[in-house]
């Protein structure tokens, strides 16, 4: 996969994909309820307090990932082989920092980690952003 529009249109699919659920969450609804329930803090559905910084952080968490699926449209339209190098090597530094605190849980022996599913998923774009970073072609 040396070339950079299939990278990073992987990439773009997957980001929207994970980011569904927080954008559903920024709503609210049962999204929100569910990851309420699944934070497993005793007494925050009840405390208006931190609802109000769980809110805030999941529209954090969406304004990033916003930014970054922006981003990899950006990135999607560059034509030189030094920018988009240096375009998918600056989003593998994000996916990778984005990722590598799930795994550090994982790795660790916590239970606050996605699915090993997901995160598999998570690893692909920090994967192939890397490799074309350093091997990508343009195709003429």
């Amino acid at each position: 996969m040396k070339n950079f529009k299939t990278t990073l249109l992987v990439t773009l699919i997957l980001d929207v994909l994970q980011s569904i659920p927080i954008f559903l969450a920024v709503m609210g609804g049962e999204i929100k309820n569910q990851f309420i329930s699944d934070f497993n803090i005793e007494g925050l559905a009840s405390s208006s307090q931190g609802i109000a910084v769980l809110d805030l952080m999941l529209y954090v968490f969406a304004f990033i990932f916003l930014g970054v699926i922006l981003s990899v449209i950006y990135a999607m339209r560059l034509k030189t082989l030094d920018g988009l190098k240096s375009a998918c090597f600056v989003l593998f530094i994000i996916h990778l920092f984005w990722t590598l605190p799930d795994f550090i849980t994982l790795i660790s022996g916590g239970s606050a980690h996605p699915p090993i599913i997901i995160m598999i998923i998570s690893i692909i774009p920090v994967v192939g952003l890397y490799y074309v970073s350093q091997k990508g072609e343009l195709r003429a």
